[in-house]
């Protein structure tokens, strides 16, 4: 009975939240179009996620874009990128995330000193919020408070993504040359992967023959990810590490870059004493027998 009684009024506030969100929704279309230029914003305003609105507006649009430099001039003059900024010091888990997303958003780059210090935050949600935003800005200075954390916090998902999200150019392959502690070098190898950087192959093709274990498998499955035939040869090797991690690696590294040279070294790991490389082998050469009988392969290339 109580909760046949409650329904109507939780559909009612939110049909209502709906309204207020697509209300809020015009107003921002309406000045990132340029048809307005003087509007002020609640980010307080109940039921309205005002940083999930602009998220939707802003995707896939790059930094320089004209509707965005309208927002952010607009919000700015309205005093509405002050109070974000601030919200980013609060106590409050959600008006920082939501902050920090609505800075993202914005692609504002100057504010970067702002986020940053969030990636430290024991809250995940801020935290990741803060590597969102980050990653959505772009340039050196995210790409280097990302690459801080990596340091003091180890390999971690969310922060590899965003680093090879917001990685300028060459950023990656100049980071992995230098000294670096235990675990950042795997992460940026697995963010150069994750990104398709030629450039950095002749790094990660290093590591695979010289690096620390883990150096090593990541790397595999990099240059798998960028397509670099021509490491096939160094990847083809690993298949004979006492490392079955490795071995596993490097047999679907060579799956995905349907090395047919390989097709024998794969078949002997037939036989290997791990069930998950004869797995990874077997799935890498049906991908070579799948190009074969298209014709072509990477291979040789």
């Amino acid at each position: 009975m109580i909760r046949a009684a409650i329904a109507p009024v939780v559909a009612i506030q939110r049909a209502r939240d709906g309204v207020r969100r697509a209300a809020v929704r015009r107003r921002l279309e309406s000045v990132a179009s340029g048809k307005t230029a003087d509007a002020s914003f609640n980010f307080d305003e109940l039921g309205v996620d005002m940083a999930g609105v602009l998220e939707e507006l802003t995707v896939g649009l790059q930094p320089d874009s004209i509707r965005i430099e309208r927002l952010v001039a607009t919000l700015k003059n309205s005093g509405t990128v002050d109070r974000l900024v601030e919200r980013l010091e609060t106590k409050g888990v959600h008006h920082r995330a939501a902050s920090a997303r609505a800075i993202g958003a914005l692609r504002m780059y100057e504010a970067v000193p702002s986020v940053a210090p969030l990636l430290a935050s024991r809250e995940r949600p801020v935290a990741d919020a803060a590597a969102r935003a980050l990653g959505r800005i772009g340039g050196t200075r995210s790409a280097t408070a990302l690459l801080l954390a990596i340091q003091r916090r180890g390999l971690n998902r969310r922060l590899v993504a965003e680093l090879a999200r917001s990685a300028p150019d060459l950023f990656l392959e100049v980071a992995m040359s230098e000294r670096q502690k235990p675990g950042v070098r795997p992460a940026l190898a697995l963010a150069a992967g994750l990104r398709r950087r030629r450039t950095a192959t002749s790094q990660l093709m290093i590591l695979v023959q010289r690096g620390s274990r883990r150096e090593r498998v990541i790397s595999c499955r990099a240059l798998g990810w960028i397509g670099a035939a021509i490491a096939i040869p160094v990847i083809t090797e690993a298949l004979l590490d006492r490392d079955w991690k490795l071995r596993m690696s490097a047999a679907k590294a060579l799956g995905m870059l349907r090395a047919q040279e390989s097709s024998y070294e794969l078949r002997c790991l037939s036989a290997d004493r791990n069930p998950r490389v004869r797995k990874a082998a077997q799935n890498a050469l049906r991908q070579i027998d799948a190009i074969s009988e298209q014709g072509g392969g990477a291979g040789g290339s």
